[in-house]
């Protein structure tokens, strides 16, 4: 029977962090457009990776030390035994805090394409 990816491990700089079962991860990499003339065609076009999650915070979650994130190493391990890798990430948006339910705070990482490991 096979695996398929349920939880993921989030970590920056190789600091873990506790994220919500909820993660998105787009790999980023080329989007092809089409282009029309005579005959259909494609124009390329670099994305870049994006990694959405939801931190748990509490008492000792380094939130200034998120917020501040530039130029990290962030690594998504899933448990299917498969790891993907975006370098040169930063925090895109204004972290957002929410009470209950373990206090989450939604993280939007950005960076280069991701590269599997």
């Amino acid at each position: 029977m096979s695996q398929y990816l349920g939880r993921a491990v989030i970590a920056f700089d190789g600091k873990t962090l506790d994220t919500q079962r909820s993660a998105k991860l787009n790999l980023g990499g080329m989007s092809r457009k089409p282009v029309v003339g005579t005959s259909v065609g494609f124009a390329e076009e670099l994305v870049p990776a994006t990694l959405e999650c939801e931190v748990n915070v509490g008492k000792d979650t380094p939130v200034e030390e998120i917020r501040n994130i530039t130029n990290a190493t962030v690594t998504f391990r899933a448990d299917i035994g498969r790891t993907w890798v975006i370098r040169e990430a930063f925090v895109e948006d204004v972290l957002d805090l929410s009470e209950g339910e373990g206090g989450k705070m939604k993280v939007k990482l950005t960076g280069n394409p991701a590269e599997e490991a």
